[in-house]
């Protein structure tokens, strides 16, 4: 700007000074000649102006010029380079749907040559090589890729993919704390973090994964009744390997915490019951937990554990204890089957007769109670044609009568009771199968 108004100062004082010459020329003349002394006049400061002002305007706009026609040139060169890139990112692409797995890669691997900055072809080539098995080839590609552009939510995912492929639990949990701190309220990256602080064993760090999602979900959702439960679940995790490792007081800190957030959890009152020091106040622990939520393997405890402390009166004891709990439980069909399996190993026929009635009346009709029809008949009536037709092939391995413990949610099978499923992941979701059973 300074420059255009000296050029166009100096412009207009040439015709000021041109003007005066054509209105007198001789006293202008002589007036001039006298300017262009150094001790002179206004009039050579004036041409010094004109001069300057001219030539440095000449010079700026040439410099002007030229900048323009470089940038230009180069921004063609660019956008040649970005065309190019597009025309092999769409090559690639297109290979890698074809399924032709070197020409996609190599067409990718043209495109980030040319455009190292473009997402697009770093996300195509890092899914491919995920699609290849390759994670150690997407893990550089993406490392290269997020230093251009660290901030990109995109490849630190794609990041968790690659180091998930390489088996590299550090580093893939480092990855995850990282994402939370970023992205707290992140459901998915959330559970991925649980599931693997739980697959380590790290059920602290779990727990408190878990209660970060409950504060951010809303009550009563089920996002918030989920998290409630993997509260639960880790807690009980956690004061089971405290109680193993002698801790008793931290172990009771963390049953405390599990009975907070879910006062039906099977397990915990196992743990619980197995923590106490009498006999009397264990049981006491597992029918608080069966009146919270009926579960065979609360009968099946205090079986055992009366029998242990008082093996003379434990008969009495736990047919009184029966009879108690099928009074307020009539319709847990379970009990009643445990009930009338402990009256036939007893030589109580009569007793087990009814129970194996009402079970059949109220629709039990599984191989529980075809075995248990069958015993009936060998050891009551020793009629051995009719246990021959409930028992089937299963005549010789009658000694004892085992039931089967199935999953409730996915139907796995197992002989004993667990407090986790280890095929579908569901806690306290195990209970007497009525159509499976076992023999001993």
């Amino acid at each position: 700007m300074i420059y255009r108004i000296i050029l166009f100062g100096g412009l207009l004082a040439l015709l000021g000074a041109a003007y005066l010459v054509y209105l007198n020329p001789t006293e202008t003349s002589v007036a001039l000649t006298q300017g262009l002394k150094v001790d002179g006049t206004m009039p050579f400061f004036l041409l010094v102006a004109i001069a300057a002002g001219g030539f440095g305007s000449g010079v700026f706009f040439s410099l002007l010029a030229l900048r323009r026609q470089v940038g230009d040139f180069f921004r063609q060169l660019r956008d040649k380079k970005k065309k190019s890139a597009q025309q092999a990112l769409l090559e690639g692409v297109e290979a890698g749907f074809k399924g032709e797995t070197k020409k996609a890669v190599a067409s990718l691997n043209r495109v980030l040559k040319l455009d190292k900055k473009n997402m697009e072809a770093v996300l195509a080539l890092v899914r491919l090589q995920l699609r290849e098995r390759q994670p150690e080839q997407a893990l550089k590609t993406l490392d290269a890729a997020l230093e251009h552009s660290p901030e990109d939510p995109r490849l630190h995912w794609y990041r968790i993919q690659a180091l998930k492929g390489l088996d590299d639990p550090l580093r893939m949990t480092n990855q995850l704390l990282l994402m939370k701190a970023r992205y707290p309220r992140n459901r998915a990256l959330m559970a991925m973090l649980v599931e693997q602080f739980g697959s380590r064993g790290y059920w602290r760090e779990a727990l408190e994964v878990w209660q970060d999602i409950s504060k951010c979900e809303v009550k009563g959702s089920p996002e918030k009744k989920t998290a409630i439960s993997g509260i639960a679940n880790c807690a009980y995790e956690l004061a089971r390997r405290q109680w193993l490792a002698g801790n008793r007081d931290t172990a009771t800190a963390s049953l405390k915490i599990v009975f907070d957030n879910d006062k039906e959890h099977v397990a915990a009152y196992l743990l619980k019951a197995e923590m106490e020091i009498k006999t009397s106040d264990a049981l006491s622990v597992l029918k608080t937990g069966f009146r919270k939520k009926p579960s065979a393997i609360f009968l099946l405890e205090e079986e055992r554990l009366q029998v242990e402390d008082d093996p003379e009166n434990s008969d009495a004891k736990i047919l009184k204890s029966y009879r108690k709990v099928l009074s307020r439980n009539p319709e847990y069909r379970p009990a009643r089957w445990l009930y009338a399996r402990f009256c036939l190993e007893h030589q109580k026929f009569d007793e087990a007769e009814v129970a194996a009635k009402r079970l059949r009346e109220s629709g039990f009709n599984g191989p529980l109670l075809e075995v248990l029809a069958g015993e009936l008949a060998c050891r009551k009536e020793h009629r051995l044609e009719v246990a021959v037709d409930h028992f089937k092939k299963a005549l010789g391995c009658s000694d004892r009568l085992e039931p089967v413990f199935a999953c409730g949610v996915c139907g796995r099978l197992s002989p004993s009771w667990k407090h986790h499923c280890p095929h579908c992941g569901s806690y306290n979701s195990y209970d007497i199968s009525e159509r499976v059973c076992s023999f001993v």
